[in-house]
């Protein structure tokens, strides 16, 4: 990459550039005071000389024969860009603040572009622009990142507030006093019955005058209970006992440990689909840290923006209402949770961000992939159980997807 010595003064390489873009200035700054958000202080005539400049860089890298075209570009020229020039540019301007300017120049050329191609003046293959857009655009934006920052602004009292009052919390602290000194607990099952009988009652979800619902019948019960196994809050080494575990004595304190324990098991209530605990693809298990982003950063989705999301993350054809509907779904019953708003657009409350950032932390996996190794989409017998497919109706939907 070359260093600021590399390349001309910046004002040489702006009159090259001016000279290229002379008979495209003037409609390119009323585009642009029309169709750009610009700073005021910048103003279009500050962009188009940041545009000159640049583009003077790139061609003083073209081969002397190359005409001075600056309606069409190949993607190989705008790699040159991104890669040398914008970086040899940003140091001149500012050694200290290269990236931030580099990150200017970019959305400048991208301005440039989506100038060419919405004026009719772009005289490039379709294909080109399309990939010189993309190669331009922002970054896509890392879910995590994005929830870990949000959530360094939320200070430990307001962090306390939400989650010491949230269900998950609530569910875990009745769990341990109903266990007590330790209870006796069928064979390969978590809690009997009459236990979950007696902990939805106390927790305002009577079971009625039917017969103790098993905890499978419980998810919401079932998902907080082995949270708390996994977490040292409950011990169930023996498996026909169940006794608090290492860190019940201490998880409720206002300290670094108990808090980042607490957001773990709620993190994990809100990320965690609790019909796919023993395995199998949920839609909305994948799609919801997306969701969650989204309103943490202030843009929060609704029902039409979740429907375009399901549908950009895959080509679901017919099934897309279906996989639409289960990450619906699972957003109710957060809601119904106290998690998350109980109407679209959907917002999460701040508190709550340090523990949506765990619980996606926690997955260890980049959200929002929806197909496997092997092709078949993951999602495939989730949806096609919602839509009440048999086995011969899902053999034939495979052969038409071919491996997909």
């Amino acid at each position: 990459m070359p260093s600021r010595d590399d390349m001309p003064p910046l004002e040489d390489l702006r009159e090259a550039g001016e000279r290229a873009l002379r008979d495209l200035r003037q409609p390119l700054e009323e585009w642009l005071r029309q169709h750009a958000v610009i700073d005021e202080e910048v103003g279009a005539d500050g962009v188009v000389d940041a545009l000159a400049a640049s583009l003077g860089g790139l061609l003083v890298l073209r081969p002397p024969a190359r005409e001075a075209v600056v309606t069409r570009f190949a993607p190989e020229e705008v790699e040159v860009l991104t890669g040398r020039v914008l970086p040899a540019l940003a140091e001149q301007v500012d050694a200290d603040e290269h990236e931030e300017v580099e990150e200017d120049f970019r959305a400048v050329w991208y301005q440039f572009f989506s100038f060419l191609a919405a004026t009719g003046r772009w005289s490039g293959t379709p294909g080109h622009l399309e990939t010189c857009l993309a190669l331009l655009g922002p970054a896509e934006a890392d879910l995590l990142e994005v929830l870990t920052a949000a959530a360094q602004d939320v200070g430990p009292e307001e962090e306390d507030a939400a989650v010491l009052a949230s269900f998950p919390v609530r569910v875990a602290g009745a769990v341990l006093a109903h266990v007590g000194e330790g209870i006796a607990v069928p064979d390969d099952e978590e809690l009997s019955a009459d236990d979950v009988a007696a902990l939805l009652s106390a927790l305002g979800h009577p079971a009625g005058e039917e017969a103790a619902p098993g905890l499978e019948d419980v998810p919401w019960l079932r998902q907080v209970l082995l949270a708390m196994l996994d977490l040292d809050l409950l011990d169930g080494e023996d498996e026909t006992a169940l006794a608090p575990g290492e860190e019940a004595a201490t998880w409720l304190d206002a300290e670094p440990g108990p808090r980042e324990l607490r957001r773990d098991l709620v993190g994990r209530f809100v990320l965690d689909d609790p019909a796919a605990l023993d395995g199998g693809f949920s839609v909305a298990e994948a799609l919801l840290p997306t969701v969650l982003a989204a309103a943490v950063a202030g843009q929060p989705l609704d029902e039409e923006e979740l429907a375009g999301l399901v549908e950009e993350v895959a080509d679901l054809g017919p099934a897309v209402a279906a996989a639409v509907d289960e990450v619906r779904e699972r957003l109710a019953d957060l809601a119904a949770f106290g998690i998350v708003s109980a109407t679209s657009p959907w917002t999460v409350a701040r508190g709550f961000w340090p523990a949506v950032a765990a619980g996606v932390a926690s997955e260890g996996e980049e959200p929002g992939g929806l197909f496997g190794e092997e092709g078949e989409p993951l999602w495939f017998d989730s949806v096609a159980d919602t839509l009440g497919l048999g086995d011969a109706q899902k053999q034939q939907i495979r052969d038409i997807l071919g491996g997909r």
